[in-house]
């Protein structure tokens, strides 16, 4: 994986409400807690050693707090992807290499109203979205002082053995420290009901769009177009989209739901924007490419000869990134269905989870509203593509720009 960290953070109403000076007492619990699921989930309190390898020195995980001088509610009211990231912790930095550094940074935002703001910076070299979820979920239950107890697998390890001489790693073209703009797209029930209704241009099934299908293709279509009116596209120009997909179910048998790492594959679609762009076709697209990630597909990685599929894999990933410049790429990821709303440390379930983009160039990260079923999609693109984006007109028959959190809120 390419190196980089990944912000996330959860929000947490001050539903009991407690004063600020008792909610403050929650941050020695929030550290007990945390060393005592530490001592399960070992890597993450090592440092990376290199590329492929963490070292397990128990130095622990950067922890730190905060005040925030405003209320909850007026920071939500109008939140921006600058401003949430004002409250993930300065080490490690988003911006940061993680090599020789820490795996994970934790900030613990208190606002004056009593609110939690639980930001966290991990190492995409080992956590990927599930593997967060695991962990946040492991620490939630640890805090409350649960008997059930959330213990990772390590499986991964045997199935996909570390492989030393690995020729290619996820192109770190993918990455910039160029300018980025990153907005909110909301898209509630009724809009998905009307775009799920659309046809998938598929052979291998014939079922309506999923919420990831619908979403992700209105979204590339709209960026694909976006990126045509900056720059000059031929008839045959391609502009790709790589969706990450999560390996674990797709697996025969199924990996453990435990199970943690970068535990997922990515598939590539191609579109033209020099010609003529078409939904159902986009959809069917991306369909036929996620269909190509069965059993047998993730049976042909494992183990030693697994090796030789690795290479050739990220071997074609880096000679598409060699053949497209980077705007003619878009990077997609899914936390719906996650379980991020479920989390529970005592004081009540997350009002609002947010995903963060560190450093790659051009990304939707999709992610569950509180209620109703929405999406949420974050998308990052550069700034002149974002404003021409923010006005595409089929975008906007389906998604709202930049809502409040709280219009979820009950």
């Amino acid at each position: 994986m390419y190196d980089v960290y990944s912000p996330w953070i959860l929000f947490f109403a001050n539903t009991n409400k407690e004063s600020v000076t008792d909610v403050a007492k929650r941050s020695k619990r929030l550290k007990e807690s945390l060393s005592e699921i530490l001592t399960r989930f070992y890597p993450l309190a090592g440092k990376l050693k290199d590329n492929l390898q963490i070292v397990c020195n128990d130095e622990g995980i950067y922890y730190t707090e905060a005040r925030v001088n405003q209320t909850l509610q007026d920071f939500l009211l109008h939140p921006d992807d600058e401003k949430v990231k004002r409250l993930t912790p300065k080490t490690p930095g988003i911006t940061e290499s993680s090599i020789g550094n820490y795996v994970m940074g934790i900030q613990v935002n208190i606002f004056k109203c009593g609110g939690i703001g639980l930001s966290t910076n991990t190492s995409h070299k080992i956590v990927d979205a599930h593997t967060y979820y695991v962990f946040m979920k492991a620490w939630a239950t640890a805090f409350r002082g649960s008997q059930e107890s959330v213990s990772p697998s390590f499986i991964a390890s045997e199935i996909f053995p570390n492989n030393p001489l690995l020729e290619y790693s996820v192109s770190s073209k993918l990455l910039t420290t160029k300018s980025l703009s990153t907005k909110r797209f909301v898209f509630d029930s009724t809009t998905l009901g009307i775009l799920k209704a659309q046809p998938v241009a598929s052979t291998s099934s014939t079922h309506p769009p999923t919420r990831v299908e619908a979403t992700t293709a209105v979204i590339w279509k709209a960026a694909a177009k976006a990126a045509s009116k900056v720059r000059n596209f031929g008839p045959q120009s391609p502009h790709a989209l790589l969706s990450a997909v999560n390996l674990r179910q797709r697996a025969s048998p199924p990996l453990p739901k435990e199970s943690i790492g970068n535990l997922i594959d990515v598939v590539c679609a191609i579109c033209f924007p020099g010609g003529h762009l078409d939904l159902p076709t986009m959809m069917g697209d991306l369909r036929e490419a996620i269909t190509k990630i069965n059993s047998d597909h993730i049976e042909s990685k494992k183990g030693i000869k697994g090796r030789e599929t690795f290479n050739e894999i990220l071997g074609r990933l880096n000679q598409l990134m060699d053949a497209t410049a980077e705007e003619d790429r878009l990077v997609a990821t899914s936390f719906l269905n996650s379980g991020m709303y479920e989390l529970d440390f005592g004081w009540g379930k997350p009002i609002w989870f947010y995903v963060m983009n560190a450093r790659v160039v051009r990304k939707v990260a999709l992610n569950d509203t509180l209620k109703g079923g929405g999406v949420e999609a974050i998308v990052t693109l550069s700034p002149d593509e974002m404003e021409i984006f923010e006005h595409d007109s089929e975008l906007l028959s389906y998604a709202t720009v930049n809502p409040s959190p709280l219009r979820f809120v009950p």
